[in-house]
């Protein structure tokens, strides 16, 4: 089964998109309050709803992502070689 992307829920919040921006700031030294359990929950619905947002706003620009593949003549390495070409947009 391929790997999909899963933004998450209050119910199963493990291993989602949420669960990663969650860890992310906690990476950063952003303090994560535990308590009261009110801040958990509110903070988990909000990166919940981005993780959504993401999620759904690359399904809806699929058509930016293209998987190129070239044929790769080095010994050794495999015979063909396939990356995605993303076309993004910078302000």
């Amino acid at each position: 089964m391929p790997i999909q992307l899963y933004p998450g829920t209050l119910a199963n919040f493990n291993d989602s998109m949420a669960q990663s921006i969650e860890n992310a700031m906690a990476g950063l030294g952003v303090p994560m309050p535990s308590q009261p359990p009110q801040a958990v929950i509110d903070r988990r619905v909000l990166f919940i709803a981005i993780a959504e947002g993401v999620i759904r706003y690359l399904k809806q620009k699929e058509s930016a992502f293209e998987i190129k593949a070239e044929i790769n003549s080095d010994p050794g390495e495999p015979d063909i070689d396939t990356h995605p070409d993303i076309q993004v947009r910078f302000l």
